[in-house]
């Protein structure tokens, strides 16, 4: 027994050099990205497809997948276990899985509706977890590697994205744990954390913040009236001057394909700035440097 474990460890390394070796020459694999409908999901599949890799392109809908030879378009609902399962048994091995699927809702918790909190980490959390689990038997067999898409907001709370900003911290602790655990087979885990880059995303988080202001009743408007106007202006200028969504995908298909990942990555330099303040300045000065940025009332309307 103890030389049949033996012999299946060396040719396991063996296997295990081979395949890496096959990622650092260039040689495609069978990637899965989730939420590739639009934004940066549809281009990190775009890249990696015309760098050679076969990609299965997770949307809710097929039709909103980006089109290209080398791309699969599969619909994937990360919040419907089922279809994750069907998806998982057609696939094949894995030489890597991007979590990438997400929303994001805005506004201020004294007020924001728990089911819109409930919806975001329904997506934002679980449903990392959902498609690791359902692909991990996928990984294992290809050797692969789990990238996680990240949020700047994950790592410095962002005023009124408070929502968000809970689900990107609870997935800064869903992928440390599952790098800490996958560990011992040689399956690396990597976040990726962007700065401001462009994306559909803000003018959809700004319409339905918007909808949900309407509902929120007079003493909502009274008090964060003001700061919801700031959200919005806010929310243009960043999208206005955001950077090419090209250059996260150049960094998610680098640490798919480096024989030794880093755990993180930080693309652009604002998500890089940001974390070094929160590294120097004390709290209430990162709280008040940020609610500025945004441009959030000083004193409240009511």
């Amino acid at each position: 027994m103890e030389k049949f474990r033996q012999v299946s460890l060396v040719l396991r390394r063996g296997l295990s050099g081979w395949h890496v070796g096959c990622r650092h020459a260039g040689y495609g694999m069978r990637i899965l990205v989730t939420g590739t409908s639009s934004g940066i999901g549809s281009v990190i599949a775009v890249r990696l497809a015309e760098h050679g890799h076969e990609v299965v392109a997770g949307a809710r809908r097929v039709a909103d997948a980006p089109a290209h030879p080398r791309i699969r378009p599969v619909e994937l609902d990360v919040t419907d276990t089922a279809q994750l399962a069907a998806v998982a048994k057609s696939i094949g091995p894995l030489g890597g899985v991007v979590n990438n699927a997400g929303i994001t809702f805005a506004g201020p918790l004294e007020h924001l509706p728990l089911d819109r909190l409930r919806e975001q980490l329904e997506i934002n959390v679980v449903g990392v977890v959902a498609v690791t689990q359902a692909f991990l038997p996928a990984i294992r067999a290809g050797l692969g590697r789990i990238v996680v898409i990240g949020s700047t907001s994950g790592l410095v709370t962002t005023p009124l994205l408070g929502a968000y900003s809970a689900s990107k911290f609870a997935v800064e602790a869903v992928a440390g744990a599952l790098r800490q655990e996958l560990t011992p087979w040689g399956l690396p885990v990597v976040m990726v954390n962007p700065g401001s880059f462009a994306s559909q995303n803000r003018a959809k988080t700004t319409a339905t913040a918007e909808a949900d202001r309407a509902v929120m009743g007079e003493s909502a408007e009274r008090q964060y009236g003001r700061a919801m106007d700031a959200l919005v202006r806010f929310n243009r200028s960043v999208e206005s001057r955001a950077g090419d969504p090209e250059q996260v995908a150049a960094v998610v298909e680098r640490a798919l394909t480096v024989r030794r990942p880093r755990p993180r990555y930080l693309v652009g330099a604002d998500a890089r700035m940001v974390v070094t303040m929160k590294r120097l300045l004390p709290a209430r000065t990162v709280d008040t440097v940020l609610s500025r940025v945004m441009g959030l009332p000083r004193r409240p309307s009511d």
